[in-house]
């Protein structure tokens, strides 16, 4: 567990750090397996053509990259723990387009003692450069009672 998270209070905000998307990150999560005969996979994800017949002015972003972005910044911050007693609800609020810089951010709401150690609530989101969130939801992890030594 991250010891920042240990000692801090409520409202203490944590984040992680800034990634941009570029397509080839997108193609890497969204275009398929790479030995298709055809590859990357068309999709909005990946190609224009099939965006714009989705109804979209340009390529957008699978959500589940930054989504990835957010679990990664709570795995920073419960350790070990967030694989078996971490949990998330997440929306995301809109679509993030190529070269666009996410950065996720969790705020502790609470901590309460719980058989087994401390269970940590907490408020995550996902922003953009303009400070615009595209992904909020909740999260919350039981940080296991560390052995006395």
């Amino acid at each position: 567990m991250n010891a920042g998270l240990a000692a801090a209070a409520p409202g203490t905000e944590f984040r992680g750090g800034p990634r941009k998307l570029t397509l080839a990150r997108a193609l890497a999560l969204s275009g398929g397996p790479f030995d298709l005969p055809v590859w990357p996979e068309r999709n909005l994800h990946t190609d224009l053509e099939a965006a714009r017949e989705a109804g979209l002015a340009e390529i957008v972003v699978s959500g589940t990259q930054w989504v990835g972005y957010t679990v990664g910044l709570l795995v920073e911050l419960c350790g070990p723990a967030w694989f078996e007693h971490g949990e998330i609800e997440h929306r995301i609020t809109r679509s993030v387009r190529i070269d666009e810089t996410l950065t996720p951010a969790a705020v502790l709401e609470a901590r309460e003692a719980v058989e087994g150690g401390v269970r940590v609530t907490l408020a995550v989101r996902c922003d953009n450069a303009a400070g615009e969130h595209v992904l909020v939801g909740k999260a919350s992890c039981l940080l296991p009672a560390q052995p006395e030594v």
